[in-house]
């Protein structure tokens, strides 16, 4: 049945004061009861914090300064929070204490309660015409609204008296044995006027729709505790319970670890925290058996209960590739000199965090917009680290140069799928446009839609720039595309972790099976291999496929001022548009908050020509060369490579001119 739950003696009051009214008679002088439901004062928050000192406070306690939001995020642990009001048994408890139609434990239905006004009680009393149709109806249906079996048997309790038997009758020839009835009862309800109404058993049980069980053991102790029962089912300490005193060890054992928060977001998950990768849940309980005396250990399960109820706690080390923004403003909090300047700081990194926010909200929404609008498409593109060839098993590949192979990630956000774009750099480099090419033939085969959404990174050198600018516009004038308007948003540096991330993440995992990469070709097979359910797509880039941004960067003029003269930063720009009705404007803004007006750059020029008849020409014609020294370093390593593949090696083609190349990988910048 339904518990007492802390906190509802001011709602048991205030239905008890409606059920009887406010008379100044007491509705309990006639129950021999001394039980008076009342709210217990309780000291607000400031009080507590003046009777107990912070030190001393319970842990959830709320200051009033404290939003309860932020309060119950914080307390929020790494399961999920119990709902008990949501639990089938409980609301069957409901269902019941209401008098509503539920179904048992056993799979019964059992009808709901009424009461039937229209059968007259047949006792000497009459109490059909004390208490009319009208008013058993009412007190029926106040009885059921309580909604609380407890608060139910009180009211009963209240309503009926429990006196001793004043004479027993027993016949003379008869053994002298006991009553079976050791004291009287008299039940009364309240009337229209809320005075008590005696009134026989039978008519009471029909008002309230209760049995004689029930009411008996509502009453069974009324004589010597003149207070109502409560229900205690389900309320017994169990015997192997584990006791608190154990259980605080364990939580201050947990305690004892250090552990990491991550940068990423302002609001969610901001409680998370993260312990050393090389820890599990066994090998913390086994430290724990270790520090432990036997008798005072609690076993595996309750550990990692503990663990998952009390602790927001995961083993994944935070992203190593960190916010520079939110790594520099941690250092200057925590050095700052006063709390003003302290203040300041915090402030400039949650408008930083809420920015980043903001950007993944932004995506978030524009994906449910392409489930649902067929002429939306939204796609994420980045650029996977450099994949390094050969990979043998000899660590003397750790002291040549190598061979680099790029593969660009092309997610659609709507439907999940991806598609690597993959080459190396005998056939192009990895600049603006390389990726600028790899999009074009991705859109031209894949997006049949006149609204195309892009995310990517900041980063400037591949990204951000005039050259991809150029080939957005190519796309949106050029007949061979479908799409007539572009908006390419960026995610703020060092809170970019893409849908691509999570595509090259299986692609690195799968990397352990491979043990040898001979050749550029051998990653493809990595690539396919790595996701079983709806795998990657490749598309293998040839040099044809690249095409070179000259002609169009010679038929615009490269403004670096607004037609308001105010100067275009590049570097912050959050967002940009570009529109067929528009092939030499493009638009930007330097927020990504969609209530924020754009601002425009012209990019004609008096001799520009119609881009839409343009075509473009090959980037690389003959293949892009490597440095002579790479070449030489690679042909040292064929020893260790069948020579099946050899000749794919010696024909690669080496200029002194190509500058020595030292593998740098390429950043994002910051742009704050």
């Amino acid at each position: 049945m339904d518990n007492m739950e802390p906190g509802t003696s001011g709602t048991i009051e205030n239905t008890m004061q409606e059920i009887f009214g406010e008379n100044e008679e007491d509705p309990y002088q006639d129950s021999g009861s001394e039980y008076l439901p009342t709210r217990s004062p309780s000291p607000t928050d400031m009080d507590l914090v003046d009777i107990l000192g912070e030190e001393n406070q319970p842990p959830n306690t709320i200051h009033p300064t404290t939003s309860s939001e932020n309060t119950e995020e914080q307390c929020k642990p790494k399961k999920r929070v119990r709902q008990p009001s949501k639990w089938k048994k409980n609301i069957r408890k409901l269902k019941r204490a209401k008098g509503e139609e539920y179904v048992n434990t056993k799979g019964n239905t059992v009808p709901s309660k009424n009461i039937n006004t229209d059968i007259p009680c047949k006792c000497a009393q009459k109490c059909h015409d004390k208490i009319n149709a009208a008013q058993q109806k009412e007190l029926f249906d106040r009885f059921y609204a309580m909604e609380s079996f407890d608060l139910q048997s009180s009211y009963l309790f209240s309503l009926v008296k429990v006196l001793p038997k004043k004479r027993s009758s027993i016949p003379t020839d008869r053994q002298q044995t006991e009553s079976g009835r050791s004291n009287t009862r008299v039940y009364s309800v309240p009337n229209s006027e809320g005075l008590s109404t005696t009134v026989c058993k039978e008519f009471f049980k029909k008002i309230f729709a209760v049995s004689d069980g029930r009411i008996s053991r509502v009453l069974k102790m009324k004589l010597s505790i003149p207070t109502p029962p409560i229900d205690k089912r389900g309320k017994h300490v169990p015997v192997n319970k584990t006791s608190e005193e154990k259980l605080q060890r364990v939580k201050d054992f947990i305690n004892r670890f250090p552990k990491y928060e991550s940068h990423y977001t302002l609001h969610k998950s901001m409680n998370r925290k993260f312990l050393a990768p090389d820890l599990s849940l066994p090998k913390m309980y086994s430290l724990y058996c270790d520090d432990t005396p036997e008798s005072e250990r609690v076993s595996d399960f309750m550990f990692r209960k503990v663990f998952n109820e009390y602790f927001n706690l995961s083993f994944h080390a935070p992203i190593s590739d960190s916010c520079k923004r939110c790594d520099n403003l941690k250092i200057k909090i925590d050095a700052a000199s006063s709390q003003q300047e302290k203040e300041l700081l915090e402030l400039q990194r949650k408008e930083h965090l809420a920015k980043a926010d903001t950007a993944r909200d932004n995506y978030n929404r524009d994906t449910e917009l392409a489930k649902e609008d067929p002429n939306v498409t939204v796609i994420v593109f980045d650029l996977m680290k450099t994949l390094p060839t050969p990979v043998v098993s000899t660590g003397i590949c750790y002291y040549k140069r190598q061979l680099w192979t790029y593969n660009l990630g092309i997610h659609d956000a709507s439907t999940g799928s991806a598609t690597m774009c993959v080459w190396n750099e005998t056939i192009a480099s990895r600049g603006p446009q390389e990726i600028g090419s790899c999009l074009l033939q991705y859109i031209k085969e894949n997006v049949k839609t006149k609204t195309l959404i892009l995310y990517s990174d900041q980063c400037g050198g591949q990204n951000r720039n005039i050259k991809m600018a150029t080939l957005c516009q190519y796309i949106t004038s050029h007949p061979d595309y479908i799409v007539e308007k572009i908006d390419h948003n960026f995610f703020v540096s060092g809170h970019s972790y893409l849908a691509c991330d999570q595509d090259f993440g299986l692609i690195e995992k799968q990397k352990k099976f491979f043990k040898n990469i001979f050749i550029p070709d051998d990653w493809i097979e990595v690539i396919k291999a790595a996701r079983k359910k709806d795998p990657f797509k490749i598309r293998k880039m040839s040099t044809e496929d690249f095409v070179s941004t000259k002609k169009l960067e010679n038929n615009i003029t490269n403004r670096k001022v607004t037609a308001e003269k105010a100067k275009v930063k590049w570097l912050s720009i959050q967002w940009l548009l570009y529109h067929k009705n528009h092939p030499f404007t493009i638009f930007f803004k330097y927020s990504n908050n969609p209530e924020v007006l754009f601002e425009s750059v012209d990019i004609k020029k008096r001799n520009s020509v119609n881009i839409a008849n343009m075509e473009l020409d090959v980037l690389y014609p003959v293949g892009k060369q490597i440095s002579v020294e790479k070449k030489k370093d690679l042909i040292e390593l064929l020893q260790y490579i069948p020579p099946v593949y050899h000749d794919f090696y010696t024909n690669i083609k080496a200029n002194i001119s190509v500058p020595n190349d030292v593998y740098v990988n390429v950043q994002e910048e910051d742009c704050d």
